[in-house]
């Protein structure tokens, strides 16, 4: 996109950062769970709120990209790619994630955003487009047992039934596929603010079907849309920032956001919903980002 001025290099630098754009794209998504807390207690059912943040960040993306000046992209082809993109990396990961949390809580349920990169390793070693690299998958591994270590010393009961969990496991899976499918067919030359919006906008519209014949298009109350309002929020500027990630990282890399977005929901518990703070969690997120530090020891491969 061209400007009628230039950035100072050094910003552009910093803005194409896959460690800060990591960061970044981690807490934005990562607001979605403790915002689900205060959205149950709104009264949104679990498909409603996964359905209109997708919706309305997906409307403001697009509107976005159009007064950027960016061309409308209306091909099949980038059509089809925001519908599969949105069902893969939106509807199932969201609906799946509100159903499951009521049951599994957040600190369980924030543990399989951990799992994406182990996933997304996994299936792009299998077709050929990710070499065996010790150092990365050692990165990868030191991850998961920081996340697993997290949740085993803040879970205080069960963890529920097996079941529950199986049906958790839907997330990181379908984010893995979602990662190498958005890194393989993203369109060229399209705006990154209209492809998250497609995206988004993709995910709203396989999930409106479930949401009209459940019954659950609406929240009763004014304070249930001021909590959709603030998390469509967060939802436009994280996928704004995702997919500028997705440009510059390779999948693997990418899908560490996970990490981050993890520990944004255990921090947000700490901080606004009365949890302690323990020892067990401490060293958890440490491992965690020692995990993320051995991943990125040659950042030159991190980049496409």
């Amino acid at each position: 996109m061209k400007s009628g001025f230039r950035l100072d290099p050094r910003l552009r630098q910093l803005g194409d950062s896959p460690l800060l754009l990591l960061l970044v794209t981690g807490a934005l998504l990562g607001s979605m769970l403790p915002m689900s807390r205060l959205a149950r207690a709104s009264g949104w059912s679990p498909l409603a709120f996964a359905f209109w943040p997708a919706l309305g960040s997906g409307l403001l993306l697009a509107l976005a990209g159009l007064r950027a000046g960016a061309r409308v992209q209306v091909a099949r082809p980038v059509l089809l790619y925001n519908l599969i993109a949105g069902v893969l990396s939106v509807a199932i990961p969201n609906s799946v994630t509100f159903i499951v949390m009521p049951n599994l809580g957040t600190s369980l349920t924030s543990l399989v955003y951990t799992l994406p990169p182990l996933f997304t390793y996994a299936f792009a070693w299998v077709i050929g487009i990710e070499r065996y690299r010790p150092l990365r998958l050692a990165g990868i591994l030191l991850g998961l047992c920081g996340a697993a270590l997290l949740v085993l010393g803040r879970q205080s009961g069960g963890t529920g039934s097996m079941w529950w969990l199986g049906l958790a496991l839907c997330t990181p899976i379908s984010i893995a596929v979602g990662n190498l499918y958005r890194k393989q067919r993203m369109p060229r030359g399209v705006h990154s603010s209209l492809l998250a919006g497609g995206m988004l906008l993709g995910g709203a519209l396989a999930l409106l079907p479930l949401l009209v014949a459940s019954g659950g298009l609406f929240a009763p109350g004014l304070s249930g849309w001021n909590v959709l309002l603030a998390q469509c929020l967060f939802t436009s500027l994280g996928y704004l920032v995702y997919f500028h990630f997705q440009r510059v990282a390779d999948p693997v890399y990418f899908s560490q956001f996970g990490y981050v977005l993890s520990a944004t929901g255990v921090i947000s518990g700490l901080l606004f919903f009365n949890e302690h703070l323990t020892v067990p969690t401490l060293v958890a997120i440490a491992i965690i980002m020692a995990g993320i530090w051995l991943v990125n020891l040659r950042p030159q491969e991190a980049r496409t």
